[in-house]
């Protein structure tokens, strides 16, 4: 019959007969309150609801305890909950003890919840959240975080689909559409909820049906138990809708079968082996019986709905990718001229809204932004991850008049990394997708910063001649500046050195001759911008006083305007990736070595992906 407040004071100063199992337990709930007191309130619901040990166990350790001894009376119960409970707790950190206690919490008896987890359940379920996302909206982020609230899923996973022929006004490319999911979803949530984007049909030649894209997450991921989200509107009685016609590639199949065996039904497999979440969505009414009080079962047997925590009400909205795709139409544009640039304003995420007008999405562009022309700097690296120091110096080649355009470019694949950076660590869609976050978090859609993919998707790294060649290539009107630092100029650089791909060679010729030197050529053809870095000075003298002629013809410092400074800073990759494997550890308390050097979206990025754990 005492408060919480009372027993959390006594547990906190532990007598002095404790045994160490209660000493440890009350330096978790020491750490629980100062870092995140929900913890600390979770715990004392789990003591007080109908929840057995055997259940906690199955719920919060990795290995099974045996619970046969343990003492029967409820207050012995109760003690010996609190003592598992504080020991988990200690062990875990507070964010993943909450993670896994939510199961437990989600099956506590209240009128209004239906099917929950069950708390016997030792693996996370996951709810996979599909559709084209062109573009992503508020709306659909509003759902994805209400089925998190509504305790039906640990985790939920966004899915953009690939191209669908089937839908032929579906023309932004998968990879743009993956990449908005990415930038709403950590600009918009904090680190730590469990709403992530899964590239899974990113680069697929076309998009995934439901079953075969249900079978593929599951192959993948074997821990999770997969529910698949879907809306009342798909369970009406017109054509197309009974889930039970559903079809999927047919494997067998191979060019000369009759086309009509490309496809085989697989509808009846698929509601027998996945679960499905069913939100109800206006207008699209499922009527319940007798027989049926859930309205579900005559779809499928493993139908549930989506039901909210008591006294609360699912948010929704008749917000649509349709109507953002509309307010951009040549028909609205005619009507309201450049003020449709901004008739989806609040409706997507401002980065959102910064990454569509960037790209000139769904004719949301300014007429007066032509990419590709005039002078472009091309900023390239590993961008592993990239950091504030980065985006900075990108604003800094704009700030100082010297290119009208800068093309970020992460690189491909790179075996031949240095042996001192020990190899990039995230991989090119990765290192693609923060320097998206980055540069649409951090700049305003009118200034022209840009991320390229013209590399990171290659099967190898392009050398910087066949680079720039085949920019210049793409873009023929665009004037193309190399952008390299001044560390590069040291007395024992030899920029006529490097090599390019020999593209004449072929297997059985000798292997010293798959490159070529082409130096020369990249010194004469291209611009190069030098940034100047601390420590690495370059030597002038009368007959060169900018000291960089000896090094190439067309080199040139990069020269603020007058009366300001350009702004550097030592924050590299290496530190980042440094400080977040050491980070690693203290995470669950709240803590960030990383905070304020690297944007907040990037960071979300990181720590959603469990990016540079290791050192």
């Amino acid at each position: 019959g005492r408060s919480e407040g009372s027993v959390a004071k006594s547990l906190l100063a532990p007598p002095p007969q404790c045994d160490s199992a209660d000493v440890g337990g009350c330096r978790a709930l020491r750490m629980a309150s100062a870092s995140d007191s929900t913890a600390v309130a979770r715990i004392f619901e789990i003591v007080d609801a109908d929840i057995s040990e055997v259940e906690i166990c199955k719920a919060v350790c990795d290995g099974p305890l045996d619970w046969s001894g343990a003492t029967t009376t409820v207050a012995h119960k109760q003690q010996n909950k609190l003592k598992l409970l504080l020991g988990a707790l200690e062990t875990l950190g507070p964010r993943v003890f909450l993670q896994r206690t939510l199961l437990l919490v989600g099956v506590v008896p209240q009128p209004g919840h239906f099917e929950r987890v069950p708390s016997t359940a030792v693996r996370r379920r996951v709810a996979v959240y599909g559709g084209a996302f062109d573009p992503i909206t508020n709306a659909h982020l509003t759902c994805a975080a209400e089925v998190v609230h509504s305790c039906c899923a640990d985790e939920v996973w966004l899915v953009p689909c690939g191209p669908r022929p089937d839908k032929p006004n579906l023309k932004t490319p998968a990879v743009d559409r993956y990449c908005m999911c990415q930038v709403a979803v950590n600009t918009t949530f904090s680190p730590g909820f469990p709403v992530k984007v899964r590239p899974v049909e990113c680069f697929a030649s076309e998009a995934f049906y439901t079953y075969d894209l249900l079978c593929r997450l599951r192959d993948e991921n074997p821990d999770v138990d997969l529910a698949f989200v879907i809306g009342t509107d798909w369970l009406q009685l017109q054509p197309g809708c009974n889930m039970r016609d559903w079809t999927s590639r047919n494997l067998a199949w191979k060019p000369g079968d009759p086309e009509d065996k490309r496809l085989i039904v697989t509808g009846d497999r698929m509601l027998q082996e996945f679960d499905f979440l069913v939100i109800k969505r206006p207008g699209y009414e499922v009527e319940a019986t007798s027989e049926d009080p859930t309205g579900l079962k005559r779809y499928g047997p493993r139908l549930s709905w989506l039901v909210m925590p008591e006294g609360t009400t699912f948010i929704q909205g008749n917000l649509s990718s349709t109507e953002i795709r509309k307010r951009g139409s040549k028909t609205v544009r005619d009507a309201v001229g450049q003020k449709s640039l901004h008739l989806i304003e609040g409706l997507v995420p401002r980065s959102v809204l910064a990454y569509i007008r960037r790209h000139g999405f769904y004719n949301l562009m300014d007429d007066s932004i032509q990419r590709g022309n005039g002078r472009i700097a091309i900023f390239g690296g590993a961008f592993d991850p990239i950091t504030n120091q980065h985006l900075t110096v990108a604003a800094n080649i704009l700030h100082s008049g010297c290119a009208d355009e800068v093309w970020i470019v992460p690189c491909g694949p790179r075996p031949d990394a240095r042996p001192d950076k020990q190899g990039i660590k995230a991989n090119p869609l990765d290192r693609f997708c923060m320097c998206k976050i980055a540069v649409n978090q951090m700049f305003s859609a009118s200034f022209r910063i840009y991320v390229s993919d013209v590399e990171c998707f290659e099967g190898e790294p392009l050398f910087t001649y066949d680079l720039l060649c085949k920019l210049k290539d793409m873009y023929p009107a665009g004037q193309f500046a190399f952008v390299i630092g001044s560390d590069w100029l040291q007395p024992q650089a030899d920029l006529t050195s490097w090599r390019s791909r020999n593209w004449g060679w072929k297997p059985g010729n000798p292997e010293d001759q798959q490159t070529i030197v082409t130096g020369h050529l990249l010194l004469a053809e291209f611009d190069f911008i030098v940034i100047p870095r601390p420590g690495y000075q370059v030597q002038r003298t009368e007959e060169d006083p900018t000291g960089l002629k000896r090094f190439g013809p067309r080199m040139s410092w990069l020269t603020m305007p007058e009366d300001t400074t350009f702004i550097h800073g030592n924050v590299t990759s290496a530190e980042i990736r440094k400080r977040t494997a050491m980070d690693a550890k203290v995470r669950d308390l709240g803590l960030s070595a990383v905070e304020g050097l690297v944007p907040s979206g990037v960071l979300a990025y990181i720590c959603r992906e469990g990016l540079y754990l290791d050192p």
